[in-house]
């Protein structure tokens, strides 16, 4: 089987760099994000890292901030879960749902 590959690019004046890289196995699942949500991983784990080599996190927060992206890009893979996402947006959008602070009153919280 091959390795996973990511494509990777930038426009640096006027010029566009692509490159393809091999990615380590466990993180295979970067390619169930779709790519608006892989350019927001990128933009948030390069920001991450900056805040890591200030001491301003620590190697925890890398860890819990893969794990999370990962729960992300698996519920991709899981099409009734997407479409009842989807169908919670509508209908929040067409004004249904109840606010959370009803919620929390409703069950006591």
């Amino acid at each position: 089987m091959k390795k996973p590959k990511l494509v990777v690019g930038h426009l640096m004046n006027d010029q566009l760099f692509v490159k393809s890289v091999t990615i380590s196995k466990h993180l295979d699942w970067l390619k169930w994000l779709d790519p608006e949500e892989l350019v927001e991983f990128f933009e948030e784990l390069l920001k991450l890292m900056t805040q890591i080599s200030e001491g301003k996190k620590d190697a925890d927060t890398l860890t819990i901030f893969l794990s999370e992206w990962r729960e992300t890009a698996l519920i991709n893979t899981e099409p009734d879960v997407l479409a009842d996402i989807a169908e919670a947006q509508r209908e929040l959008t067409a004004g249904g749902g109840k606010p959370w602070s009803q919620i929390k009153k409703e069950i006591g919280l």
